[in-house]
């Protein structure tokens, strides 16, 4: 049996370093990408950002090839109560200009095509630096454009070309007249320097005015999220790269994963690639985010459906081919316009990192970006914990270690009198084995000695999973909030360079050498070691027990170094807890009841005993 375990041992070894290598090829792709991204990385003005299936065009329009970038006038892209012949214009698209609207904390950069935002970049997320990711560069259409259901299935744009109307420090104003009396004006402002608005936050209107002497039947006017993108190449599959949208009471996301297909597990669950997932839904906001960033867009007008879509790298986007980006596009019912008539319809957009404070500020929920999961209360008072510790010390590092210290307080008790009835298992090994010796061939009476044997000695077998089991929560609650926690990017503690990823500090074969995993499995083995194994774990257990620490390295070998800091703190507490209790005196065990049993009621009622005979 001895051979077999350890045979069993070394494949779980073998296979714990053929993972933590596979690891490291992704990690590596992983520093590749992100040294990538400092690269200016921007499509070019003449190069169309509508999906290659949807033409620019009204159905029934022909072009030619020359003229299938020309501006369309609106009869193109709304149904009308009279009948419009629809007639394509054939000049030539103004030449776009842009305009930079910035602050302390986001320059926003917008177009007269569509009238909507080009890009955003945020000028303090990096040590209070203009940070590499660029929101919406490459985007599939500008950020709060407008587009129209085609009718197949598909979101087209409005290829049209706005005027600049007004401009200042803060605000921008664009303007499109059409042939039939229709006029859209969409006005943009952001929170000026000094301000007390939320910085990150663009104001938005569009209004449309019936300038005819007719009635005007508007369609679902659909504005686009904007584009997000990975922050690095190897974050494709995971969830947090997703559409997402809030209907008063849940908020749903549409993950990445969704629109690539995938292979499932052995065949089960495998899917094919969508170009465009429909929903219908009441939504009170949506959402476009990857890792660290979120755009999110709210009204009081409630929209009534949303398109996802996968967004193909432009072709001089270095390294990021395929569908690397996820973009939407929600549709607002606009009803009809009487002659003279207009409306509006306002939104607060923000763009910005997925920082926990701002967003539940922001109100109705909206927080629910941050996708904490369904132990989002223990993430979220966690999260807050934090905030209260980094107002007193100004580092997330030591944030980190200071919130760890103080859980570990809150559970000392439990945990301390967990660790002293696993001390006393070491006083019934003796006889624990001489109950197996004795009662091998009677499982059932075995079992009663032990449970005897253990009432006696007053020991909990499971107490050493206890304290585990009760840390979990606040663990996973930790992994969720710290997976995406903004702040914690580009934030160094130590030698850790930032504690949003691993702190990797050099090479060898491919092979990242990570710090601070290597500390957290040094510092888990020993509080294993200190911990005293239950008598009643087979040989089997016991090595699977010594195997977890083991087990642990390989999958936190590449997580965030916050998380990673966290559990390294935890054990570094719980190895000076076990040296304190082991110190100690055993306390001195209370008198237990034993080999009493009850015969019969006396008078009154009164149970009657004698002892067991001996």
């Amino acid at each position: 049996m001895d051979k077999k375990n350890t045979f069993l041992g070394l494949i779980f070894i073998g296979a714990g370093i053929g993972f933590m290598f596979w690891q490291s090829k992704q990690y590596e792709k992983q520093r590749i990408e992100q040294l990538k991204q400092a690269e200016t990385l921007q499509a070019p003005v003449s190069q169309s950002t509508t999906p290659a299936d949807a033409a620019l065009v009204a159905p029934n329009v022909t072009t030619s090839a020359t003229d299938s970038k020309s501006s369309l006038s609106v009869s193109d892209l709304f149904q009308q109560v009279e009948t419009v012949a629809v007639e394509a214009a054939t000049k030539p698209p103004s030449p776009e200009s842009t305009v930079a609207l910035y602050n302390d904390y986001i320059e926003a950069v917008f177009t007269t095509r569509g009238g909507a935002i080009q890009t955003v970049s945020f000028l303090q997320t990096k040590g209070g630096e203009r940070d590499d990711y660029v929101f919406n560069k490459g985007g599939l259409l500008p950020a709060l454009s407008l587009s129209l259901n085609s009718g197949d299935g598909k979101i087209r744009e409005f290829d049209l070309d706005y005027r600049i109307e007004q401009q200042s420090s803060d605000s921008v104003t664009f303007v499109l007249d059409s042939s039939e009396g229709l006029s859209i004006s969409r006005e943009y402002r952001i929170a000026s320097t000094g301000s007390v608005d939320e910085p990150y936050t663009i104001e938005h209107s569009t209004t449309f005015k019936n300038n005819s002497g007719s009635a005007k039947a508007l369609s679902t006017i659909y504005f686009n999220l904007g584009t997000a993108r990975p922050i690095t190449e190897e974050m494709i599959g995971v969830n947090f790269l997703n559409v997402g949208y809030f209907d008063g009471q849940d908020a749903e996301f549409i993950p990445i994963k969704k629109l690539t297909g995938g292979k499932g597990f052995l065949g089960i669950g495998a899917s094919n690639p969508k170009d465009v997932i429909a929903e219908a839904a009441r939504i009170e906001w949506s959402s476009v985010k990857n890792q660290f960033f979120a755009s999110v867009l709210s009204s009081g007008t409630v929209a009534n459906n949303v398109f996802v879509y996968p967004v193909e790298a432009p072709s001089d986007v270095i390294n990021q081919p395929g569908r690397l980006g996820i973009s939407g596009s929600v549709g607002y019912e606009l009803g009809t316009l009487t002659a003279g008539e207009s409306k509006s319809l306002d939104f607060q957009y923000f763009v910005g990192p997925k920082e926990f404070k701002r967003l539940q500020a922001m109100g109705n929920e909206q927080d629910l970006v941050m996708q904490f999961g369904f132990l989002g209360f223990f993430s979220k008072l966690l999260l807050a914990f934090m905030y209260l510790i980094h107002s007193l010390v100004p580092s997330w590092g030591w944030s980190i270690v200071i919130m760890t210290i103080c859980i570990k307080l809150l559970f000392w008790p439990l945990t301390a009198k967990a660790s002293r009835s696993q001390k006393r298992m070491a006083t019934i090994q003796g006889p624990m084995a001489e109950l197996k010796e004795k009662h091998k061939d009677n499982p059932q009476k075995m079992q009663q000695e032990t449970l005897k044997l253990f009432k006696e000695h007053q020991v909990n077998p499971l107490a050493g999973c206890l304290p585990m089991l009760i840390q979990m929560p606040i663990f996973l609650g930790l992994f969720y909030m710290l997976r995406t926690a903004s702040e914690l990017r580009f934030e160094s503690f130590l030698w850790v360079s930032d504690l949003s990823l691993p702190d990797t500090q050099f090479m060898i074969g491919g092979f990242p050498i990570n710090i601070l995993p290597m500390i957290m499995g040094v510092t888990m083995f020993l509080q294993m070691s200190m911990m005293p194994v239950s008598p009643t774990a087979d040989p089997m257990q016991q090595k699977i027990f010594k195997f977890l620490p083991f087990i642990f390295l390989i999958f936190l070998y590449n997580f965030s170094s916050g998380l990673v800091l966290y559990w390294t703190v935890q054990n570094i507490l719980t190895i000076i807890q076990q040296k304190i209790i082991n110190s100690r005196p055993d306390e001195p065990l209370k008198p237990v009841a034993v080999g009493v049993e009850t015969k019969s009621k006396g008078k009154g009622g009164a149970p009657r005993t004698k002892p067991k005979r001996k």
